[in-house]
């Protein structure tokens, strides 16, 4: 698990995702306000504006308790080999993340 993802604000501009997507290897980007998790974004339309609009407020997560077999087979059947750790107040508290071949997790 990635302890400290790369994170925008809740409030992020729509420049400021595209930004972080435009890179090959952002599969999706996380918003949140300190530990309070907002939403992630896979996508923003043309015209997108506010970011957090177009945010997934209910992606695939995790708890943090989650065996290993667990976590692998759920960053395997994600479509973009992420699956957001949260606590049970869903407060953001990593990224798990597979390796392109889906053989490994990714380092950070």
């Amino acid at each position: 698990m990635l302890r400290e993802p790369k994170t925008l604000a809740g409030d992020a501009s729509v420049a400021e995702v595209r930004e972080q997507l435009a890179n090959p290897k952002v599969q999706l980007v996380l918003l949140a306000d300190g530990r309070a998790f907002k939403g992630a974004v896979t996508a923003l339309p043309a015209e997108a504006e506010p970011a957090l609009a177009y945010a997934d407020r209910d992606p695939e997560t995790i708890p943090p308790d989650a065996s290993d077999d667990d976590a692998f087979a759920r960053a395997t059947a994600s479509p973009n080999r992420r699956v957001i750790v949260l606590d049970d107040d869903r407060n953001l508290l990593g990224l798990l993340c597979l390796n392109q071949s889906r053989t490994g997790f990714c380092q950070s």
